[in-house]
């Protein structure tokens, strides 16, 4: 019997109207344009409490930050599994700082969090400049929510 590719979304904040199906839409069309499959991918909104809380217990800094990305595959598959964790509360406060919607400014974190585990980095000026670009395009050819 086949694999069947698991997404989940999961609501733990109320700053974003959270559309579980357009999300999951979401990850299938990123996944799929970058040329890999879905193992197992769980997609997590909190608050900005439980971020600082997670962004200090893993990668020990006291800070809210936008997206988390935990790359949980086992080597030698196409198939991703893992974790990206977003943050609501900072997407209500930036999207509208970008001139975009906050479910947009989710749609980017989580863009940019799959963007990670598919091999982009953004730690120097130029990857950076290479992610956000494909992150724009991506975002442009799923369409803007709301």
């Amino acid at each position: 019997m086949p694999h069947r590719a698991k997404i989940t979304i999961s609501n733990r904040q109320k700053a974003v109207g959270v559309r579980t199906a357009h999300l999951r839409r979401l990850v299938e069309f990123v996944t799929t344009a970058e040329g890999r499959s879905v193992e197992d991918i769980d997609v997590a909104i909190v608050d900005a409490g439980e971020m600082e809380s997670l962004n200090r217990r893993y990668l020990d800094r006291s800070c809210v930050t936008d997206v988390l990305s935990f790359d949980l595959s086992e080597g030698g598959t196409r198939g991703i599994s893992a974790q990206i964790i977003v943050c609501g509360d900072v997407a209500a406060v930036e999207g509208p700082r970008h001139g975009l919607s906050a479910q947009s400014e989710l749609t980017l974190y989580i863009i940019h969090g799959l963007l990670h585990l598919t091999g982009y980095d953004d730690a120097t000026a130029a990857q950076a400049k290479r992610m956000n670009a494909r992150q724009e395009e991506l975002l442009g050819e799923f369409g803007k929510p709301g």
